[in-house]
């Protein structure tokens, strides 16, 4: 019986799994993506930091957009359906990602690449939970077909 119920959770993990650390792999090139322009706009440019953590989240998007619908979930489901609910999703993690950025910076001192982290430590689980549930997930949230 427990070796039942134990193959039933490892069943029920897998998925979660297997995605996570495609998720982590994807993830790191919009990181890196986010990164380079974040660098580059404060050490270059002379950009304010928060500015160039909001701009250098929005290039990662399409990178991380991209990478997450064929290579992390897979998906089937075609771009008109899940780039609406990527998109909202992507607006309330980057407004997260502003706050905690900007209190972290210009608040309590921390650099901004530490910053960053931190920032992005918080934002990729949510992003993770809410694009495999909602955006990537085989449930069609909101559509009539």
């Amino acid at each position: 019986m427990a070796s039942a119920r134990r193959r039933a959770v490892v069943a029920a993990l897998l998925p979660w799994f297997s995605h996570a650390w495609r998720y982590v792999v994807a993830g790191g090139l919009a990181v890196l993506t986010l990164y380079a322009v974040l660098a580059f706009l404060i050490e270059v440019v002379g950009t304010n930091e928060t500015f160039a953590s909001a701009v250098g989240y929005g290039f990662g998007v399409p990178v991380n957009y991209l990478l997450q619908h064929r290579f992390v979930f897979a998906s089937r489901r075609q771009h008109v359906d899940t780039l609406p609910w990527y998109a909202s999703i992507t607006a309330v993690t980057l407004g997260l990602n502003t706050v905690l950025f900007w209190l972290l910076v210009e608040r309590f001192s921390v650099p901004y690449g530490w910053a960053q982290a931190l920032t992005l430590g918080v934002i990729t689980p949510i992003n993770f939970i809410l694009n495999r549930m909602v955006t990537f997930s085989a449930v069609r949230w909101g559509s009539s077909r």
